[in-house]
């Protein structure tokens, strides 16, 4: 017997709550336990304001509206002046009156904890809980996909873990000793450290390890550790959207990652979406680590106010690289911020298409599936000078770099390395290299 609930049987639940069945009923059916069936409707059910309810009663959701007597307080004119009726009929005076209470049912408190099998639903203008199978199973799925991403910790807990271990670990103590010995400081698994250090999370590295550096590194299946879950929060792309309505004269800059085979050298690459300009940043592995540091050596170069001008928007997808969007916003030094970081949706490339199309001039010189070990940011510059250098005829074919230093000047070029070489010497090849 499968352990998990799937749609058709959630549909089963769907259609005995409609149907006024107890959690024991639908439980025999599904040769279930009935508390299975509660948890799994009290877990997945979906919340509706009742601002978003569709009822054919006026909706007044306020404890005192079968007692008001106001009649003259409604903003709405067409309200009073035309239908000459108290507010208890309205619900006009729900977002603004200061005596207003919500109303709420307390069929939430017990079985069957939503609203689909109640005689009232039609006619009740009150927030509800509704069960909806394919809501649920969307729920599962994103659940079981979150919980299959590695185990997370924040920045200050990955910090304390490694003030902790690292030390240890260079004076010569076993992983298991250091777990053993501070148990009470040390809330993960011996294994878990092992992890952290693969991953290259921790201060300290394998060679600090006396036996595991003698081993092969298993493969394992499946997407990398992520170190905070949590970084996403109020940086998704509808929050993206969002912010781009109140700044609409700001450039946004798309950040993505070039990779070469597995566990090789990879390339951090921004795109400005002003003048499709890209720049393009070696980095020996593909870490969150590496990312900040191109930060910190565009923090060195650049003045604050060349930052914030450049920077002012980054969009970039989900990967671990991309994990510590404090240290791409805010000088480490200061704490002053000057870039606002936001993720795509799961598995939608098209949200940042610009960067993804410029990736096709690289992949001239390199193939999809080639190594760049053999590459140096020396390489890296000229290949992407080359490609900044052709025209584009969205710009009536002038080039990316020349249309940079119309809109940011010679200086940040100069400092950024932005050159623009004759259109008849850009090459476009491998026989750039020979």
């Amino acid at each position: 017997m499968a352990k998990h609930l799937n749609l058709e049987e959630r549909q089963t639940i769907q259609l005995g709550l409609k149907s006024g069945l107890t959690y024991a009923e639908i439980a025999q059916q599904l040769c279930k336990s009935k508390s299975t069936i509660s948890r799994e409707v009290q877990k997945h059910r979906t919340f509706i304001h009742y601002t978003e309810v569709a009822t054919f009663q006026p909706k007044n959701v306020c404890t005192k509206r079968f007692t008001c007597s106001i009649k003259d307080k409604c903003k709405s004119p067409t309200c009073y002046n035309v239908c000459k009726k108290s507010c208890k009929l309205c619900g006009g005076c729900n977002s603004y009156c200061i005596e207003f209470k919500e109303e709420v049912c307390e069929q939430y408190n017990h079985a069957p904890y939503v609203c689909n099998g109640c005689s009232k639903k039609t006619r009740c203008p009150l927030s509800k809980w509704i069960y909806d199978a394919k809501k649920a199973q969307s729920m599962y799925e994103n659940q079981l996909s979150e919980t299959r991403q590695g185990i997370a910790l924040n920045e200050s807990e990955l910090e304390s873990l490694d003030k902790i271990v690292s030390p240890l670990l260079q004076k010569g103590q076993s992983v298991r000793h250091i777990c053993q010995t501070n148990s009470s400081e040390i809330n993960v698994s011996d294994r878990t450290i092992y992890k952290y250090l693969r991953s290259n999370y921790l201060s300290a590295d394998l060679f600090d390890l006396k036996r595991t550096v003698q081993r092969k590194a298993r493969k394992k299946p499946g997407p990398p550790l992520l170190v905070d879950k949590e970084c996403r929060f109020n940086r998704l792309h509808t929050d993206f959207l969002d912010y781009i309505k109140q700044h609409p004269t700001l450039n946004v800059v798309e950040a993505d990652t070039i990779e070469g085979h597995k566990g090789g050298k990879v390339i951090l690459t921004l795109f400005f979406r002003n003048c499709n300009l890209q720049l393009g940043f070696l980095r020996n592995q593909n870490t969150s680590a590496s990312v900040s540091a191109v930060f910190d050596h565009l923090r060195e170069i650049l003045t604050t106010e060349e930052m914030s001008m450049l920077f002012p928007i980054i969009l970039t997808d989900r990967g671990t690289e991309f994990s510590d969007p404090l240290r791409m916003e805010a000088d480490p030094e200061t704490g002053e911020i000057h870039s606002r970081v936001f993720y795509c949706d799961p598995q939608n490339a098209n949200q940042k298409a610009g960067c993804e199309r410029n990736h096709e001039f690289f992949r001239y010189y390199f193939p999809k599936g080639t190594s760049l070990d053999s590459l140096n940011q020396d390489m890296v510059d000229l290949m992407f000078c080359h490609i900044n250098s052709y025209g584009r005829g969205e710009f009536n074919y002038k080039s990316p770099s020349e249309m940079f230093r119309l809109i940011y000047g010679d200086s940040v070029a100069q400092k950024l390395g932005v050159v623009t070489l004759d259109p008849k010497s850009v090459i476009l090849t491998p026989k750039l290299f020979n």
